[in-house]
């Protein structure tokens, strides 16, 4: 499926921070949000809307003094970027290493060995 300029059919997201699902820990998760075409049969006058779908990699770590103020920053995720794959993409994921080059507290979270991980396959809302 080609996605259009302003399609959501394609894209990623990083989000870190301390949540109640994972009782408060410091946590990094990272998010590919894709369009899956479910459709059986389609004619030019049919409307369709593909399904999106995410899968992520969450990473739960155990609480140490650098990850003190994770809940604090003034940032905490990237926002979902759906520029195609190519230039425009790398020059996304260059600012999402942007952001922990300049945040020591996302520095130690990154650099960190998790606790324990899940890796997750769900519809998006």
């Amino acid at each position: 499926m080609e996605p259009g300029p302003d399609s959501d059919a394609d894209g990623f997201i990083v989000q870190w921070g301390r949540y109640s699902w994972h009782d408060q820990l410091p946590s990094l998760s990272f998010t590919r949000q894709f369009a899956v075409d479910v459709r059986e049969t389609w004619t030019e006058t049919d409307w369709y809307q593909p399904e999106c779908w995410q899968v992520s990699l969450d990473l739960v770590f155990p609480d140490a003094p650098a990850l003190a103020d994770l809940d604090r920053l003034n940032v905490e995720n990237t926002g979902f970027d759906f520029t195609p794959p190519g230039p425009e993409r790398d020059y996304a994921i260059g600012e999402a290493e942007w952001e922990v080059q300049h945040y020591p507290t996302l520095q130690a979270l990154w650099a960190g060995t998790p606790l324990h991980s899940a890796v997750t396959l769900d519809r998006a809302d």
